[in-house]
C-alpha cells in the first residue's frame, strides 16, 4: 500500500507539472522503481510495534502511532536523499507532504479495511447463529 501511495502521489505532480507546461521539470530516474518498492519494504519492518494492537490502551497506541509516523518519516527522509529523490529544499518540502499524504492515505484505507472484514465477520456470525 505504502508504494502504491507514493507513485499515487507522484504520478499526481507530473501531471501537475505537465499542466503547468513544464515537463522538464519532472524526470524518473532508472532506479527510482526499485527505490520505491525498496522504500515500501522498509517502512512495513517498523509496523511491527502495532502487534497485538487491539489489547492496546488509547495512549500507549497513539503514543505508538506518532513514533511509527516519525520513525517512517526519517526512512523516507533518508531514501529520498540516497536516491535522489529531491535535490533542493522545495524538493525536500514536497517529499515531505507527500509523504504525510500517503501515510494518513494508507492509515484511512486500512481502517476502512479493518471495519469492512468485521462487518463481513459479523454479518457472518449472525447468518450461523439464524440458521440454529
Amino acid at each position: 500500500m505504502i508504494s502504491t501511495g507514493i507513485l499515487f502521489v507522484i504520478s499526481i505532480q507530473a501531471i501537475l507539472i505537465h499542466l503547468g507546461g513544464n515537463d522538464s521539470g519532472f524526470s524518473l530516474k532508472w532506479y527510482h522503481p526499485i527505490s520505491i518498492i525498496l522504500a515500501g519494504l522498509l517502512c512495513s519492518i517498523p509496523s511491527l510495534v502495532f502487534e497485538g494492537y487491539e489489547q492496546m490502551e488509547k495512549g500507549k497506541f497513539i503514543g505508538k502511532l506518532m513514533v511509527h509516523c516519525i520513525f517512517l518519516y526519517l526512512i523516507i527522509v533518508l531514501m529520498g536523499y540516497l536516491f535522489v529523490w529531491y535535490d533542493s529544499v522545495k524538493g525536500f518540502a514536497y517529499v515531505s507532504a507527500e509523504y504525510f499524504v500517503v501515510y494518513i492515505f494508507v492509515w484511512l484505507s486500512s481502517i476502512w479495511m479493518f471495519k469492512r472484514d468485521d462487518n463481513k465477520i459479523n454479518e457472518a456470525l449472525k447468518d450461523i447463529q439464524d440458521d440454529e
